[in-house]
């Protein structure tokens, strides 16, 4: 199994990385057997079972193995890495016993508990628009919070969107265009002086303005201000976030 990603982020595989876990990690799972004796070492309150522990337990779920097939069920699982034996034999813990015969002990690894763990996503219910709460206002309860909120989240996934794949800078009046929004508004939301997660974004530069710009801009028929604006690697990191 690869590392898991930090919170915000989103976790990379490679092709070879995938194969290991879906060919080799996971294949024994693919077995009723291997996910029952895999499950029944998870839920243990016990550090470790013994084979004899495990074979009442699959009873107890209707699945009857022998010593040989549940011992080849084990090698597979740990061949992958997922379970270990320990070194030393012991008794049942989990039913009584007098016997002096000692069976061999089994446990998961750091590996097996971490799979687990990653394998819990996706038992997850699937959300749904009429099984979850969403957390979005709805019109009784909306505020002016709320729509402000909304026009934030709004601009910023336009803007980041458009300028995510530039290589060289967009002035803010091709990126109205592109965008639909108003210039002024562009202007307003990338200068942000007020708001550092806003401004930290982006990069600006004030484009000098042609002759033709301030004869237009004296008609009114021309924005007076326009800048040329570009991610900075902070507004990259959160753009690519968005593909």
């Amino acid at each position: 199994m690869v590392d898991q990603a930090e919170p915000g982020s989103e976790a990379k595989y490679t092709k070879d990385e995938l194969d290991e876990a879906f060919e080799k990690t996971l294949r024994p799972l693919m077995s009723d057997s291997a996910r029952l004796i895999y499950m029944t070492l998870k839920e243990s309150q016990e550090p470790n079972l013994t084979t004899l522990d495990m074979q009442n337990e699959l009873r107890r779920h209707g699945v009857k193995l022998s010593k040989k097939e549940l011992n080849n069920w084990l090698s597979s699982l740990q061949a992958t890495g997922l379970v270990q034996k320990e070194p030393e034999r012991g008794k049942p813990t989990t039913i009584p016993y007098d016997g002096k015969y000692t069976y061999d002990l089994w446990s998961l690894t750091e590996k097996g508990r971490e799979t687990a763990r990653r394998l819990s996503f996706f038992t997850q219910k699937i959300p749904t628009l009429n099984n979850v709460k969403t957390g979005l206002p709805t019109l009784e309860t909306m505020t002016t919070g709320h729509i402000r909120d909304l026009e934030k989240l709004y601009l910023s996934i336009k803007i980041l969107s458009a300028l995510r794949d530039q290589e060289e800078p967009t002035d803010t009046l091709s990126l109205s265009t592109e965008t639909g929004i108003r210039h002024e508004k562009i202007l307003k939301w990338i200068k942000a002086d007020e708001d550092l997660s806003i401004k930290n974004l982006y990069l600006l530069d004030r484009k000098t303005p042609s002759l033709i710009d301030r004869i237009l801009a004296s008609l009114g028929l021309r924005e007076t201000e326009i800048y040329n604006v570009s991610l900075s690697p902070e507004g990259k990191k959160r753009a690519e976030a968005l593909a």
